[in-house]
């Protein structure tokens, strides 16, 4: 994942002999890339009043680059994607998978479950650095509700559409109030970092989704969601799956199920990289906008402050399936391809398998509370320095994520 941000008026991409040519005219800033010479692998335009000419599509085409468009809330609408791998055989198979309500619940049910585990996980990892997070409390929650699901579900056959749509929905019933309770927790850690950007809920009186965001932090994850699912788009465009033919999410008219299916499962991501940006508190009401509707976006910096610390999350090597470290974004692929093999039946066994991720932060709640109630003579019996403890104190103060040196942790433990 490294796309290329292109933000505000006046923007062209052109093609000059074998160059592609950006123009940012209001920024005066001119990009040139030669023929595979270039390091991004797409490119997001959140900007109005430009143009994009046939050959610099043919280019971009060549060369493998999606081209994404938002609107101004951050909203993806549309996505140029290299030419899709011409597989019916593939299309038929997928469309049959749909109407097989067995495969179908057990595909959706591997999404919910996975999604969940990773929640859980981020929580986890999240509560070594805030006391506030309540991790018992969601995962009781998650076992009541499985115990249910096994209880009720065990070795059932669908025997109707009826049946199929019925348990679909108590399955989403069941994600979501996983997800009010999951959002509930993260709620608190965005009270701490910025309670002046007054988060409540991810739901809006317009849509549950929440597309025209009325806070800041709404409006980060709103952007963050759409990189997402341009990412995720290109991934199963590279297979040639359907994207309108999900398992958990419902065919409606516009919509992309399968996109949604598997957006699901790197959420997470996203969720983290806003974290992450408002641990730095470098942000302020001033880097976004309200418009006379008073939603709000993101301004040009904050929007590629945000897609910068998704490229860094995407690009963090783990553990995976053989022992061997590889990327997310190598993850998210991987799964897509996994998924269009078992379509396939070219293999028995469908697993999802997303690595979790571990926080490398020395900042844990414990070492917190030993920092703040330091006093002068206690710093001094350990030999800190004064200036040490002072920006220590300073980044507790300000909610700010910091890193300890070895040497001043060993005193401090």
């Amino acid at each position: 994942m490294n796309p290329l941000l292109l933000s505000g008026f006046g923007i062209s991409i052109t093609v000059d002999k074998r160059k592609l040519v950006i123009n940012n005219k209001p920024k005066n800033e001119k990009l040139e890339f030669y023929p595979h010479k270039i390091s991004h692998d797409g490119i997001v335009i959140d900007g109005h009043y430009g143009n994009v000419s046939f050959e610099a599509l043919r280019w971009l085409s060549k060369h493998d680059i999606s081209l994404s468009l938002l609107n101004w809330n951050g909203k993806l609408l549309s996505v140029t994607l290299p030419d899709t791998p011409k597989s019916g055989r593939l299309r038929v198979s997928q469309y049959q998978k749909y109407l097989d309500n067995d495969f179908r619940f057990k595909i959706a049910i591997k999404i919910i479950n996975n999604k969940i585990s990773n929640s859980l996980n981020l929580l986890k990892e999240l509560s070594k650095f805030y006391d506030v997070v309540n991790v018992l409390n969601f995962k009781k929650t998650i076992h009541k509700e499985e115990q249910y699901f096994k209880n009720n579900l065990k070795d059932f056959k669908f025997k109707t559409s009826h049946d199929s749509l019925k348990y679909l929905k108590s399955l989403m019933t069941y994600e979501g109030r996983m997800a009010i309770l999951y959002w509930s927790e993260l709620e608190k850690i965005f009270k701490i970092l910025k309670p002046e950007f007054n988060f409540k809920t991810r739901k809006s009186k317009e849509s549950s989704r929440n597309y025209n965001a009325s806070d800041e932090i709404n409006s980060l994850l709103n952007y963050g969601y759409s990189i997402l699912e341009s990412e995720v788009r290109k991934a199963i465009n590279s297979v040639g799956l359907d994207p309108s033919i999900g398992f958990l999410h419902e065919i409606t008219q516009s919509r992309t199920p399968l996109v949604y299916d598997l957006q699901e499962l790197f959420r997470w991501i996203v969720e983290l990289s806003v974290i992450q940006l408002l641990e730095q508190n470098s942000l302020k009401k001033s880097d976004f906008v309200t418009t006379e509707n008073y939603h709000t976006r993101l301004k040009e910096n904050t929007a590629s402050l945000l897609i910068d610390t998704m490229r860094f999350n995407f690009a963090l090597k783990v553990p995976y399936k053989s022992g061997k470290n590889y990327l997310y974004s190598v993850i998210l692929e991987d799964n897509v391809k996994q998924l269009a093999n078992h379509i396939l039946n070219k293999t028995t066994k469908f697993e999802i398998v997303i690595p979790k991720i571990s926080l490398q932060r020395n900042d844990v709640v414990s070492l917190r509370n030993k920092i703040e109630l330091m006093t002068p003579e206690q710093r001094k019996q350990l030999g800190i320095n004064k200036s040490t403890l002072w920006y220590l104190k300073k980044n507790l103060k300000n909610n700010k994520s910091f890193k300890i040196y070895d040497k001043v942790l060993t005193k401090i433990q």
